[in-house]
């Protein structure tokens, strides 16, 4: 069309959907929160540029995905935070599997409670309120870079 008609612009692509950013920003911070958890659970360490990164990315795709809503800015902070405390529980849990020789599905389906009671003692610290912090600011940071035109 373009080729015949070389004045008229291409339409840009809709992408003010805060539905598509927030389900985007789901999808995301759950599966940014599973790869921050293995990484952590393996290294049995916690990163903070991690943290933020899983916000960050949460964010990015959001914007990219909804716009520049700032509703998905909101969205992104508490889906990060959710992300990154997705990311605790599995550490524990590979942490607690490791150490008590149990398989992980195992410990994640009949041992929860284990794993609430690992995260209560090897996470809950200022740290924590600090990365999830990171998250939240990645988070914004995403939005506003993903949903700029």
């Amino acid at each position: 069309m373009s080729q015949y008609f070389p004045h008229v612009p291409r339409p840009e692509p809709e992408r003010d959907s805060a539905v598509l950013g927030i389900l985007a920003a789901v999808i995301v911070a759950l599966i940014g929160g599973v790869v921050y958890g293995v990484v952590g659970g393996t290294i049995h360490f916690e990163i903070g540029w991690a943290a933020f990164g899983v916000g960050f990315l949460t964010g990015y795709v959001a914007g990219k995905a909804g716009g520049a809503n700032p509703v998905l800015q909101a969205a992104a902070a508490v889906f990060s935070i959710g992300g990154v405390y997705l990311g605790e529980l599995v550490i524990a849990a590979l942490i607690s599997s490791q150490d008590l020789n149990i398989p992980l599905t195992e410990i994640f389906l009949s041992h929860s409670a284990l794993v609430d009671e690992t995260w209560d003692v090897i996470f809950r610290d200022m740290y924590t309120v600090l990365f999830f912090a990171l998250a939240a600011a990645g988070a914004v940071a995403g939005v506003r870079k993903g949903g700029a035109r």
